[in-house]
């Protein structure tokens, strides 16, 4: 009945300890969620994200293919050194665009857009742009370029009162401001068909995004274009905008949008220098590849200055981003963002797996092992998901989310790491107490090493060893020689002990208590423990031959048995040793206590046994009887051993 109350005790302690374990498990995985979480608010991830998909944005332009009704005209190098002679340097007298703009008029173009503005007057040569205002009168078709300038800008604020309704997509209730904008100010007012050609800028410059709509703020200064913005507060059409809105009225777009780009060129549209197209129309010949298409004119030259940064060239044409955006607009393919709070719940997923392989398998290098191969599949999943997402013109944020998941493991590891570092530091110095420290860093160095300390029932040998006449030796020398004399003697025996593999559980006093076979198995244990006991009886008696005469009359006595004992930590929080207890333990002490008029040495039966079994030509067993011992009701028989010659 005791026994089973006893049972039902350590059943209901062991559960209590899994219970709080489970516990502070989950509050651990949870705090790991939650940095995690944290960590990933940060919005430079962004830009990760950012470097990472413009990898994307090519791979989606080599494999698109652009609009064929758009057509470029290049202001290029090239029709810069064509013209001169006849136009003079830059920039051209506007009638080179009047006789252009009527060729293309002729020709049939669904649109004219020009990507330059026409913000300086000719002063010398009034009547020049008298002709080009002229052929822009009533045209529809033709639109012009505007942009909002900076507050640092030296061109005057002009008042919106003074901009046409077609330029606004809300007025809101802002009132007349004064805003710095670049305006065509060579066409009458009532002409201006314009839009802006502001592009968005992303944080390292390059141009990832464009509005269709552009928020006036406060003061007056462009802000950020968002969808969400109050309606109150004044809006303005981007010229691609406006140009496929006329052209196709019932579109409709978002208030800003990621470019699609379509092609690895520079100048990824069908074009036509500004030189060829001039020189067919002064020529008289017809414009006919234009007939249907909408025509983008700007400035492709290097000298002019007018290139951006973006994910395809560092040095892009400003001409040919109007062109793309005009092309995403038109035909409602423009790129996505994939949600990136939806895919950081994959980068959690990943977090707690490797949480989890931690918590299930115990060696460091394992958990490496398979966190790594966790991460590399993630990798390659995440790679998969860009890879087919990329085909939908969506772009997934992998680069965040694996970094996240990537930063979380990696603090996991060396957590772990860290910790598995300090408890081995800790077993070594707490086992080097009581074993070969050269045994100790044996046993930390198994991966299984925490299993093999764990407490557990083993089959070990216990050796009880114990100083025969050491009241008579205290009574001839100071307290402090006496314990010099019994450290000389320890030392001795303890590498007895060690050098056999033995565990030192603890000093009694005078007397020893090892034993064999934990923490590292040993299936010779019982050898190990007679071997060590024959080599502490040879230490003893070089020992006696050390001290004087009068000192040399005290002996040991030495019991051993083998069988099952409870091995383990025991003690409290503050203090606590590596021992055994059991039955085995107490019957090895009564050996020992047994010896005296006997023998040095006695081992029980079943230390016989066993190493007879393991190495049945090492030892000679002489029986030396049976005896009763306390605490049990049958007898043991015992047994001297000795080396054979």
């Amino acid at each position: 009945m005791a026994k089973t109350q006893i049972k039902d005790k350590e059943q209901e302690l062991s559960e209590k300890r899994e219970s709080r374990r489970k516990l502070r498990l989950f509050f651990q995985w949870l705090l790991l969620i939650v940095a995690s979480s944290l960590l990933f608010v940060f919005p430079q991830w962004s830009h990760v994200d950012d470097l990472y998909n413009d990898n994307w944005r090519r791979h989606i332009a080599k494999e698109s293919q652009v609009d064929p009704d758009i057509v470029m005209i290049e202001i290029d190098d090239q029709s810069l050194t064509a013209l001169e002679g006849h136009l003079g340097k830059w920039p051209w007298p506007r009638t080179a665009h009047t006789y252009l703009v009527e060729g293309l008029l002729a020709a049939g173009t669904k649109a004219i857009v020009f990507d330059t503005i026409f913000a300086e007057r000719d002063i010398f040569r009034p009547d020049l742009d008298s002709s080009f205002r002229e052929v822009l009168k009533g045209q529809k078709s033709v639109f012009l370029a505007a942009s909002l300038l900076g507050q640092d800008s030296s061109v005057d604020a002009v008042s919106t009162d003074l901009l046409p309704d077609t330029l606004f997509v809300s007025r809101g209730e802002m009132g007349e401001r004064k805003i710095q904008i670049a305006l065509p100010w060579i066409i009458d007012l009532e002409d201006w068909n314009i839009g802006l050609i502001n592009f968005l800028a992303d944080w390292d410059g390059k141009a990832r995004r464009y509005p269709t709509v552009s928020v006036l703020g406060e003061a007056g200064e462009k802000d950020k274009p968002s969808a969400g913005s109050s309606p109150n507060q004044m809006k303005l059409h981007s010229l691609p905008g406006r140009v496929v809105s006329y052209l196709q009225p019932s579109v409709q777009f978002p208030d800003e949008f990621y470019l699609k780009y379509n092609s690895l060129e520079i100048v990824p549209f069908q074009s036509m220098p500004y030189a060829g197209a001039f020189g067919l129309v002064t020529s008289g010949q017809e414009l006919s590849m234009f007939k249907d298409k909408i025509v983008v004119i700007g400035a492709t030259a290097t000298g002019l200055h007018d290139l951006r940064a973006t994910p395809i060239e560092a040095l892009y044409p400003a001409t040919s981003i109007l062109a793309t955006a005009i092309d995403n607009l038109k035909n409602q393919e423009y790129l996505k963002l994939f949600d990136r709070n939806l895919a950081f719940l994959s980068a959690l997923f990943v977090i707690s797996l490797a949480f989890l392989i931690t918590w299930l398998f115990q060696g460091y290098k394992v958990q490496v092992l398979l966190i790594s191969f966790l991460l590399l599949v993630y990798a390659g999943v995440l790679l998969l998901m860009s890879d087919f997402l990329s085909g939908k013109n969506i772009l997934f944020p992998a680069a965040s989310v694996f970094l996240v998941a990537l930063i979380a493991s990696a603090s996991l590891i060396f957590h772990r790491g860290l910790r598995e570092y300090l408890n081995k530091l800790h077993t070594l110095k707490t086992f080097s107490r009581f074993m070969d420290p050269t045994i100790v860093k044996q046993l930390v160095a198994d991966p299984e090493w925490h299993q093999q300390i764990a407490n557990k029932t083993s089959e070990i040998s216990i050796l009880f060893s114990d100083i025969r006449g050491f009241t008579s030796l205290s009574e001839k020398r100071s307290a402090e020689q006496i314990m010099t004399i019994l450290n000389q003697y320890f030392d001795s025996q303890v590498e007895a002990i060690f050098a056999t593999g033995g565990t030192l559980d603890k000093f009694i006093g005078d007397a020893i208590m090892a034993f064999w076979g934990a923490p590292i198995e040993d299936p010779n244990h019982a050898e190990h423990a007679i071997d060590a006991a024959i080599r502490m009886v040879e230490n003893l008696i070089e020992f006696r031959k050390s001290l004087p005469e009068e000192l040399q009359e005290f002996d040991v006595g030495i019991g051993i048995h083998s069988g099952d004992a409870v091995v383990g930590m025991l003690g409290s929080a503050k203090r606590f040793d590596y021992t055994a207890i059991g039955d085995t333990i107490n019957l090895g002490s009564r050996i020992e206590g047994k010896t005296k008029g006997i023998a040095r040495i006695l081992v029980s039966e079943s230390t016989k046994v066993l190493c007879e079994k393991k190495c049945p030509k090492k030892f000679i067993f002489e029986y030396k009887g049976e005896f009763a011992v306390k605490g049990r009701e049958e007898e043991v028989k015992l047994y001297q051993p000795s080396r054979r010659e």
